[in-house]
């Protein structure tokens, strides 16, 4: 045999087990990167960063729940019932306001028939850099339409054996549809109360020192803001979103005061919200005066996790207005919460 034939034969043989590798993951797709879930398959819904932007592409859905472990918990279908839509859910647990504004970019650009996205502002990251991402390795071969990239995903062993094989055959097997109440919600799997907040919670020792707001502070939230939250909204005036402040537990109060942040949170939560205001398509919540939620700690699994029937409410609260800040009122509601935050007896917690 020729060289040139034995190099034929070696490299249609190569050829034909790469091909044979790759057939049952594009087939099945675990990651639904190329299309909607088959219906012969059940699959192992649980790596939000692999999965979300196959659902965002490939799904039918006119509204979208996201945010980070704070909109985990919310029931898809209580979504369709209270606002008449057919919603996804696609959370990213700990994510940034950046890394989860690229993915509500991706819904708006892929989904012309997109009317309405629900989205979880964390506190915590009001007041950080607008390019600051919490995950450094991220499958970003699954975020795009590019097919020579995915190699790492339809060539990938780690894919084949534990995802296709594995978590979605196995899975198809033994296991139960998992459906987009149920998509990354921890709910049922923790305890609440005080007791169990309390036993999570290290308090910090208190300081005199206070953290500055000062003009560096608010160019920094006002980047943040403007290019992880408000642009999108303006670059898609179709759609309408329902912004909303998580709200965190009491104790995650005590410990910005004993941290000498309190009032730095507050400034920026306030500096955030007059921005969004002035984008006509955002409609803005905060909770942050509903003490009978906020300072009852049998809400809460730690400082900030709040039980699902808080997420329930939310979806309720919003569709009321309870909740909503307009240009009227949302100087009054921070006054508010700097007369309460700030003089609470924090010590009282603790007794």
């Amino acid at each position: 045999m020729s060289s040139k034939k034995y190099l034929a034969v070696v490299f249609s043989a190569l050829a034909v087990l790469l091909a044979l590798a790759a057939a049952p993951i594009i087939n099945i797709d675990p990651f639904m990167h190329y299309h909607m879930p088959k219906e012969e398959y059940l699959y192992s819904m649980y790596k939000p960063w692999y999965l979300n932007y196959g659902i965002i592409k490939n799904f039918d859905y006119n509204a979208l729940i996201t945010g980070t472990s704070m909109t985990d918990n919310f029931k898809t279908s209580e979504a369709d019932a209270i606002f008449g839509t057919n919603t996804i859910k696609v959370p990213f647990d700990g994510a940034s306001f950046k890394e989860i504004d690229m993915a509500v970019r991706e819904a708006c650009e892929e989904n012309d028939n997109l009317k309405l996205v629900i989205r979880g502002l964390d506190p915590v990251n009001v007041f950080k850099p607008a390019d600051y991402e919490e995950y450094g390795e991220k499958p970003t071969y699954l975020y795009d339409d590019i097919i020579f990239n995915d190699v790492p995903y339809i060539f990938n062993k780690e894919i084949l054996i534990n995802e296709t094989f594995f978590n979605t055959i196995i899975y198809t097997r033994w296991g139960s549809k998992t459906s987009f109440d149920d998509y990354m919600a921890w709910y049922s799997s923790y305890n609440y109360g005080k007791q169990e907040v309390l036993s999570k919670y290290t308090r910090p020792e208190k300081t005199d020192q206070k953290l500055e707001y000062n003009a560096s502070a608010v160019e920094m939230v006002t980047e943040n803001i403007t290019e992880n939250v408000i642009n999108t909204a303006k670059e898609n005036p179709n759609v309408e979103f329902y912004y909303f402040y998580a709200p965190y537990s009491i104790v995650y109060f005590d410990r910005e005061n004993q941290n000498g942040m309190l009032e730095y949170n507050i400034d920026s939560l306030e500096t955030a919200a007059e921005l969004i205001l002035e984008c006509d398509n955002i409609k803005l919540f905060s909770f942050f005066d509903n003490y009978d939620l906020i300072c009852n700690l049998d809400n809460y699994k730690d400082i900030i996790h709040y039980s699902e029937k808080t997420n329930t409410d939310i979806l309720n609260w919003m569709k009321e207005g309870t909740g909503l800040l307009t240009k009227d009122n949302y100087k009054q509601h921070f006054d508010n919460m700097r007369q309460f935050y700030l003089n609470y007896d924090y010590d009282s917690i603790f007794e």
